[in-house]
């Protein structure tokens, strides 16, 4: 069924046909349930292919709906005002530690709460009050708080907490101070030290000198990051299916800014003659030689080099591998580091690409593009970068070095990141 219906009666019965599919499959896999209490799941469990566009199917149909019956005016009023304060709620929780001091088991009276966290009763109140017409909290009596599923993930010690904190207490600002960014650099500044970033805290540096400055900001960073990374569509794991790595035979790949290996062991897993070397700062591959990530049957195919990406490139190999490296640059930087590798290529070399591919046709009102064009705005607040398309990558590879021709797009089913593939003519 269509779910870009206007149809209150068939996005209805879209509905009530997907919550029947997927409490079959709730029935089906073990005693599971969906609810707000503090024994629900804390996330929809992984299920097959099908189960998962049912899933995205009701999601989508149910916020139609809801949009729907609520006209465009409301929707607008109501966005902006419960979004904003959403945000201010959440961190007002998070950085007075409140859901530390809410028993896992049971309540707690507000004027209680509020002395453990030192803060005053009556804005406590208005807070929490605010985040459980959100399902974060609720009130099993009147005047005394109690865990729900959502506000457990909230604790100190859980996940989700660094990452809400991350959003909440170091984004806000600079979504602020984005347009004061624009004002003062310009409309399209190519420069990654012209961000919001370092207009609402102060800063001379690119981004990651900003993350570096202050280590409790670090470790939310690094764990939302983490986060990200271990959902199923960032699996390392779909590096293997992206290309025929063993076509290359015993040849060489350099997975070049390649960290402390995730991505290299991937790949030497998957063709079993190839050598793989990864590329990246002084610091990064002394991490990665005290590291375990590269099992001892690994250790002879892949290996750690020191490179700055911006430097020519020294070290010849079949094929260059870039996986979520150049989404963090502008364009005119990204251009500049493929550029770098122009003084070892040669005939037949590739540069493969693993990353963020924005689909160039109408924006769609599902959940998943909801999600993917909030990250892309994420992009412009921390390095004046976005998504590209297709044709974009073409180009920005060109500008590197226009011997590089496009061969082919993989997407490796279940990935968000295809690989492209490019070849030096």
């Amino acid at each position: 069924m269509n779910t870009a219906t206007t149809d209150l009666e068939a996005l209805a019965e879209l509905c009530l046909q997907s919550a029947k599919t997927i409490k079959g499959f709730l029935a089906a896999n073990g005693p599971s349930k969906l609810a707000f209490d503090t024994q629900a799941l804390p996330s929809f469990p992984q299920g097959d292919e099908m189960t998962q566009r049912v899933r995205s199917d009701l999601r989508n149909a149910a916020k139609t709906l809801y949009d729907l019956v609520t006209g465009p005016q409301e929707c607008l009023m109501e966005s902006s005002l419960t979004s904003l304060q959403f945000i201010g709620s959440m961190r007002y929780i998070c950085h007075f530690k409140v859901p530390d001091f809410v028993p896992e088991a049971g309540a707690i009276d507000y004027l209680s709460l509020a002395e453990h966290c030192g803060v005053d009763p009556g804005q406590l109140k208005q807070n929490l009050r605010f985040a459980m017409s959100n399902r974060v909290f609720c009130e099993p009596t009147s005047n005394t708080v109690a865990h729900t599923a959502g506000s457990l993930l909230l604790m100190e010690g859980k996940p989700m907490r660094p990452f809400v904190q991350w959003l909440t207490e170091d984004c806000a600002p600079m979504i602020a101070h984005q347009i004061d960014a624009i004002e003062k650099w310009g409309h399209g500044s190519q420069e990654p030290n012209q961000t919001a970033v370092n207009y609402a805290y102060g800063g001379k540096g690119p981004f990651y000198d900003f993350i570096r400055s202050d280590p409790v900001r670090e470790r939310r960073f690094g764990t939302t990051i983490q986060q990200v990374s271990e959902q199923p569509s960032s699996s390392v794991t779909h590096i293997q299916n992206g290309f025929d790595w063993a076509s290359l035979g015993n040849g060489t790949v350099i997975d070049v800014g390649g960290h402390i290996g995730y991505c290299a062991v991937a790949i030497a897993q998957a063709a079993p003659k190839l050598h793989v070397i990864v590329q990246d700062r002084s610091e990064v591959v002394q991490m990665a030689q005290e590291s375990t990530i590269v099992p001892k049957d690994l250790q002879g195919r892949v290996t750690f080099e020191v490179h700055d990406f911006y430097q020519p490139q020294k070290t010849c190999a079949d094929a260059y591998f870039y996986r979520k490296t150049l989404l963090n640059h502008t364009d005119k930087n990204a251009a500049d580091i493929i550029g770098a590798l122009s003084p070892a290529l040669n005939p037949g070399n590739r540069l493969l690409i693993m990353d963020f591919v924005q689909a160039d046709k109408p924006v769609e009102t599902t959940a998943t593009e909801r999600y993917y064009r909030a990250v892309d705005l994420q992009m412009l607040l921390y390095y004046n970068c976005r998504y590209r398309t297709l044709d974009e990558w073409k180009e920005l590879v060109k500008a590197g070095d226009s011997r590089f021709e496009f061969e082919r797009e993989c997407s490796p089913r279940g990935s968000a990141m295809p690989i492209l593939s490019f070849i030096v003519r």
